[in-house]
């Protein structure tokens, strides 16, 4: 079978194409992962600094919080019965 060789098709191409877009954006990717770090981690100390102060603003919404919390605690706590009730 006489056929044009595979460098003149143009599928080879479009795959070869496609999968060197496909590298090309996990390195650009990367760079703006290795570029732009979460700011989100804190230290412990100011962690502890930072609920301080919002437990200063707001002394009743962490007390609900707290006591919601504990209700939740203690619902989890309590074993089902198999009874359907």
């Amino acid at each position: 079978m006489a056929g044009k060789p595979w460098f003149r098709e143009p599928w080879p191409w479009i795959i070869i194409g496609l999968l060197g877009t496909v590298v090309i954006a996990s390195f650009i990717t990367l760079w703006i992962a290795m570029s732009n770090p979460d700011a989100l981690v804190v230290r412990d100390s100011e962690y502890k600094e930072i609920k301080g102060e919002l437990r200063a603003q707001n002394p009743e919404q962490i007390r609900a919080a707290e006591e919601a919390r504990q209700q939740a605690e203690k619902a989890a706590a309590v074993p089902k019965t198999d009874d359907g009730i």
